[in-house]
């Protein structure tokens, strides 16, 4: 459950940051603090129901703070937490 939750949180964000970056949308404090609640949930979801892919979206998300938007390296990491949050709901 929590799993399910965590995905669909980072796929907003992602959905989010889609936007911004596609549309030049600014979102502001408004990405930031759900980034915020997209890592807590992640974080939970890797305690309670552990699967190295979320081990793989953590980092990911971890990494974002020196990867500077309008650079490669976002929509990159984002890519990369999606396939980890994908191969943990795939396996169960």
């Amino acid at each position: 459950m929590l799993l399910h939750l965590a995905a669909g949180l980072y796929g907003v964000n992602l959905l989010v940051g889609l936007a911004a970056q596609v549309f030049g949308v600014g979102f502001g404090r408004w990405h930031h603090a759900l980034y915020a609640l997209v890592f807590a949930a992640a974080v939970a979801a890797l305690l309670c129901e552990f699967h190295p892919g979320l081990l793989v979206t953590v980092g990911a998300l971890a990494a974002f703070p020196r990867a500077r938007p309008r650079t490669w390296r976002h929509p990159a990491l984002a890519v990369v937490g999606g396939l980890g949050h994908g191969a943990a709901l795939l396996s169960g």
